[in-house]
């Protein structure tokens, strides 16, 4: 996308201890609280998968746990993006391979994180020439609205 090294802040959720799902949630409130007092510009995306919530379904587990916590669900002017690959990440990886898939089924991970990059360069190329085919899994599309609509544009 253009952005170095040093303008970006990666935070993965430790292995092994407890559900990755909750920390990114947690992580998320945190940042999310952070932004809002902040006056630096910056972009936040989090990345979790949907497992057999989907979407709409992680969107709102994320706007609930704002609210418990008593900070304000992001707006339609944040550029605060929440990617939920469907059923996994995964299912992305194998569809950008070139393999058919569904959101339902549980696809094998990749022994090394590097196995994904031929997968993520396809997608960079295809977003930014015309966009994802119609067969596109329905959480990617979604994932690329999010990604324009708040944080590209």
């Amino acid at each position: 996308m253009g952005w170095e090294k040093h303008q970006l802040r990666i935070q993965k959720s430790p292995s092994g201890r407890g559900s990755g799902e909750q920390w990114v949630r947690e992580k998320y409130v945190e940042e999310i609280r952070n932004h809002s007092r902040r006056n630096v510009r910056y972009a936040i995306a989090a990345l979790v998968d949907g497992d057999t919530t989907g979407v709409s379904g992680r969107i709102q587990q994320f706007d609930n746990e704002c609210i418990e916590q008593g900070v304000s669900v992001r707006s339609a002017a944040d550029e605060v993006a929440i990617i939920i690959p469907t059923r996994n990440i995964e299912t992305w990886i194998n569809y950008l391979k070139g393999e058919e898939v569904d959101e339902y089924s549980i696809y094998p991970k990749l022994r090394y994180e590097s196995e994904c990059q031929p997968a993520v360069d396809k997608l960079l190329k295809m977003c930014k020439a015309s966009g994802l085919p119609d067969e596109a899994p329905s959480s990617l599309k979604a994932a690329c609205e999010e990604f324009r609509q708040r944080i590209q544009e």
